[in-house]
């Protein structure tokens, strides 16, 4: 099957190569779409002290695509949104797409046991399918 329209979920943990080779792969002669969701609070030091999460914008994901193949990056739609719900913000702009790719990371033991891991979250809201790239 061709995947004409494909939509690939980047985190900015700087372990996604693997996903972005597989995104390429993958399009052959489709349009790919890079999306990164931004918490609301992103770039705001919490109540508790803690490091806050990185706030991204297009040309960071530009990077992050460019530095695997720099031509993909500039024939791409990259998309930067700020929700509360990763796995609704990615749900709702795989709406009317062929493929998503995400990519997967390990959890501990304990967070495997309690927790869905968010690209779970994705998946399970998904309205299209989804490739998970291990990480």
């Amino acid at each position: 099957m061709a995947y004409k329209n494909i939509l690939v979920g980047l985190c900015g943990r700087g372990d996604e190569e693997p996903v972005i080779q597989a995104a390429i792969k993958m399009a052959e002669s489709g349009q790919l779409t890079f999306i990164h969701v931004n918490d609301p609070h992103a770039g705001e030091m919490s109540m508790m002290m803690d490091s806050p999460a990185p706030k991204y914008d297009e040309a960071d994901v530009y990077s992050w695509v460019s530095a695997v193949d720099e031509s993909v990056a500039k024939s791409s739609t990259i998309t930067v949104v700020t929700h509360q719900s990763i796995p609704k913000a990615i749900s709702n702009a795989s709406e009317g797409m062929d493929l998503l790719i995400l990519g997967h990371r390990k959890q501990s033991f304990f967070k495997e046991n309690f927790f869905d891991s968010v690209d779970e979250g994705i998946v399970n809201k998904a309205s299209c399918p989804v490739l998970v790239v291990p990480k």
